[in-house]
């Protein structure tokens, strides 16, 4: 009761240095709009201009770190345990090549990246975002690999080889899984062969770590989450959420008003998933 106390007081009081920091942005886009009057004397129109926009980017900054601090970072402290969050931080791109869970384009980006441990279980979680950008011609062009959440959980036994499920919307599957020589393996649930592409380096690992309750709760996962991808190798599960335009570690701060239930609610959601993903994985069997 106490955290919770002191977690809501605390939201309030970030809530309100929020809401100063919108009426700044709020006076100073009014400098900016002087600004564009002034410039038909161009010396002084193009000073207040630059002033005006600085001001803004670092007043978004700080609305961004407030709310980072008031709504992720206390939380995640309240759930887990060893917590080192990142907002800025992410995996990097060798990181997220050696995942095997999306092929890899020529751009990338990685941020709020979360390193915890729940019922003995390492984790890290981070937003990441994967295309590819021809710029060969005039205009350019941008292909999405990628964009969602990333998350690695470690193990203390080995699970298997390598296996690798992909639900049949997520399209960019890696080049990778080629030359690791995976072949594709039939299950015996038909339905789970039609949600579901498994590939495996050896097959008999594919049996045996995908359960018939394994099956069920991944279904369950993807009636959540369509486009997803999970690659299991050694002691290390990966896991992919394909989810564009979505980052539930970031709100519309510049706009109307902050509601403290619902952004500690829509954190606390992700919470329980990573909670209940952890779950489903400890029932994973180790080899022997």
């Amino acid at each position: 009761m106490n955290n919770t106390n002191t977690t809501v007081r605390t939201s309030n009081e970030a809530l309100t240095r929020l809401q100063e920091k919108r009426n700044a942005v709020g006076k100073t886009m009014l400098f900016l709009v002087l600004g564009a009057f002034c410039l038909v004397i161009p010396p002084l129109g193009i000073v207040i201009l630059l002033l005006g926009a600085r001001r803004v980017r670092k007043l978004q900054t700080e609305m961004r770190e407030l709310y980072k601090d008031a709504f992720v970072r206390e939380p995640l402290q309240n759930n887990f345990d060893n917590v080192h969050y990142e907002p800025n931080g992410g995996f990097t791109r060798e990181n997220i090549e050696s995942f095997g869970l999306c092929e890899m384009g020529n751009r990338y980006w990685s941020e709020d990246y979360i390193r915890a441990a729940y019922q003995g279980v390492d984790f890290e979680v981070a937003e990441v975002n994967v295309r590819e950008v021809d710029t060969s011609s005039d205009s350019s062009r941008s292909e999405e690999y990628f964009q969602g959440r990333m998350m690695v959980f470690h193990f203390p036994d080995k699970l298997v080889s390598s296996v690798s499920i992909f639900s049949r919307k997520f399209k960019h599957r890696p080049l990778s899984r080629r030359e690791a020589k995976e072949t594709e393996v039939e299950l015996e649930s038909v339905q789970f062969n039609k949600d579901f592409d498994v590939y495996s380096q050896i097959q008999q690992d594919a049996f045996y770590l995908i359960t018939p309750q394994f099956m069920e709760r991944l279904q369950i996962l993807a009636g959540k989450y369509e486009s997803l991808a999970m690659h299991v190798v050694g002691n290390q599960v990966f896991l992919g959420f394909n989810e564009p335009g979505q980052n539930v570690f970031d709100a519309n701060i510049e706009v109307g008003k902050l509601d403290i239930d619902q952004e500690m609610a829509k954190v606390q959601a992700e919470i329980d998933d990573i909670k209940t993903l952890i779950a489903m994985i400890l029932n994973l069997r180790a080899l022997g």
